[in-house]
């Protein structure tokens, strides 16, 4: 492990990785990582599979930033240049397989399906105009898109294990919102119903996305899982409101627990058994406040039930008595 210079992270995936590693989110990530590479919306699958060597042009205008990402689709050279950068964290993220799946050309070749870059290339409207494209997707293939997607996963982790035995994997667990934040309103909102995006059955497409991450789980180093927090999404992201665009604390919380995996990775026996023991006395201690608490709200209850009883009985003797003549 690195001491002198913040630990270098590489990642696979999506933004909902590689955003925490960026100054418009965590402002301040510099201080505790270095992201050194991403390969960014490839599935496992496609990435697994051999290189596309075959030159491409784009059927519109592309940014620099797509076309690197294109080009890195199609040679596949992220599982070369993880092993020149050496991570001291590997974090995956498995938005591209839930989101976009493949297309299958040729003998075991395959694409990501990606809608936003490798759609608008020459190679992919010849592939498709010549009806040398197979769609694959885990939505409408799911047995066997997960054997195929399983069998990938252990290559890749192999891959990784032989070449990178020091490299800590990490898996980010994903999922997609719903929920969009307006300014102006306390509840959030129906994100599908206020903004124009790709349709997606959210509630299935999380589904199938815990379970790549459930599969995925065992065999990884360690575990971001976020899922549980109440994240919706909100106009002035970055990249506009979108189903894994989410608020500012997602990314905060992210970055923090980053830092808690990477610290205890860097503490010896000694001193991680003393934080042990701290964690467990505060723990008891929350418990045995906790206790207090429900003694002290028990005692009051019973006293609020005898004034009671004893406001009834009073309400009771009056009830035959005069009253006076503005009495209520």
């Amino acid at each position: 492990m690195r001491t002198a210079e913040p630990p270098v992270v590489a990642s696979m995936g999506s933004c909902i990785t590689r955003d925490n590693f960026n100054t418009r989110f965590n402002p301040d990530y510099k201080r505790y990582f270095s992201c050194a590479l991403h390969q960014n919306q490839s599935s496992l699958i496609a990435l697994m599979s051999p290189p596309v060597d075959v030159g491409w042009e784009p059927m519109r205008e592309l940014s620099d930033y797509d076309r690197a990402n294109i080009d890195a689709e199609l040679s596949r050279s992220f599982l070369r240049e993880v092993v020149a950068v050496r991570p001291d964290y590997l974090v995956l993220d498995f938005f591209a397989d839930i989101h976009f799946g493949c297309v299958a050309f040729d003998a075991g070749r395959w694409l990501t399906n990606n809608r936003w870059n490798i759609h608008h290339t020459d190679l992919y409207h010849r592939l498709r105009d010549e009806d040398r494209l197979a769609r694959f997707d885990i939505a409408h293939h799911t047995d066997d898109y997960l054997a195929l997607w399983q069998e990938s996963l252990d290559r890749f982790l192999a891959l990784v294990r032989a070449q990178l035995p020091e490299t800590t994997v990490v898996l980010h667990r994903g999922h997609n919102t719903n929920r969009l934040r307006l300014p102006d309103r306390a509840e959030t909102v129906s994100l599908r119903k206020h903004r124009n995006l790709a349709r997606l059955g959210v509630a299935r497409a999380n589904e199938l996305w815990r379970e790549l991450d459930d599969r995925a789980a065992p065999a990884c180093d360690a575990v971001i899982d976020l899922t549980d927090l109440p994240t919706a999404t909100y106009d002035d992201h970055p990249w506009g409101p979108f189903y894994v665009h989410y608020e500012p604390a997602y990314y905060h919380r992210f970055l923090a627990e980053l830092v808690r995996i990477d610290l205890d990775r860097r503490l010896d026996a000694d001193a991680r058994e003393r934080l042990t023991l701290v964690e467990t006395a505060r723990t008891a201690d929350a418990g045995r406040l906790a206790g207090e608490d429900a003694a002290t709200i028990g005692r009051l209850r019973e006293r609020t039930q005898r004034l009671q009883d004893r406001v009834a009985e009073l309400e009771q003797a009056a009830g035959g008595r005069r009253r006076w003549p503005f009495s209520r």
